[in-house]
């Protein structure tokens, strides 16, 4: 026995704050068991880690979970059941309302190591509402607008990407780089380092002035144990002509006394 698929129940329409959870449940009944399909406008939904999929076969319950929802979660949600019996659609909404998002980072900064004279990208991606202003420090100073430093900001509703690029880098510009988010609701700063290294034929002049600077403590010891040495050398000389001075001393007072 086949049975086409019918919607126990209507899918409920929902109204949600920015960044909360959004779910449709839709009870259907049919055989053999429908397959489900959700579409957001009608475009297919696709499973993510914010999207999620779930269907109770106790109840015959799909539901479409949003975990977070923002603003391009809004619009018409569809459901469609169908199996060789036919197929059923019922459609439900959701309507976003935009609350005031205090800065918050979902990229931060990273650590990065580059060599002298390459071209780097410092970037980071936060949530914020109303725009944020944003400001970037190098060693905690306040990074001027320059040819070879630009700063670059774009934004997708409450979505916010900020970079800053640094062309032909320069030792000078290793350090720590901080960039801050503020807006009426508060801030949000997020920190990483920069390591600047010396290329390859720097790098091997400085190891070569490493090795100079050895050889020369090495000869400086070197000369240093010789003079100590010789010093050595020259004190027990002295002790030994001291000796033989006494003992011929001794001898000749002795042989005075045999005679007188």
């Amino acid at each position: 026995l086949t049975t086409a698929p019918v919607f126990i129940h209507p899918i409920t329409s929902c109204m949600v704050p920015h960044g909360e959870v959004a779910r449709f449940h839709a009870c259907v009944s049919g055989m053999p068991k429908p397959e489900i399909s959700w579409f957001h406008n009608r475009q297919p939904v696709r499973p993510t880690k914010n999207v999620v999929f779930h269907f109770d076969e106790v109840t015959n319950t799909a539901t479409l979970i949003i975990v977070d929802a923002f603003s391009e979660h809004a619009g018409q949600y569809t459901c469609r059941a169908a199996n060789n019996a036919g197929e059923a659609t019922r459609t439900s909404s959701i309507t976003s309302w935009t609350d005031n998002i205090k800065p918050s980072f979902t990229k931060k900064l990273k650590f990065q190591s580059v060599l002298e004279g390459e071209a780097v990208e410092l970037k980071c991606k936060l949530v914020a509402c109303p725009p944020p202003t944003i400001l970037w420090f190098h060693n905690n100073r306040s990074i001027p607008k320059e040819r070879r430093r630009r700063i670059c900001s774009d934004s997708k509703m409450h979505m916010h990407t900020t970079s800053l690029v640094i062309d032909s880098i320069k030792e000078k510009d290793s350090g720590s780089y901080k960039v801050m988010a503020i807006n009426t609701e508060g801030s949000a700063e997020s920190t990483a380092s920069l390591l600047v290294s010396l290329r390859e034929e720097q790098s091997a002049n400085y190891l070569g002035f490493v090795k100079r600077s050895a050889k020369a403590h090495e000869s400086i010891d070197t000369m240093a144990e010789q003079r100590k040495d010789r010093k050595i050398r020259v004190e027990l000389s002295l002790i030994c002509f001291f000796f033989v001075f006494v003992c011929f001393k001794q001898f000749h007072l002795s042989i005075v006394k045999l005679t007188g």
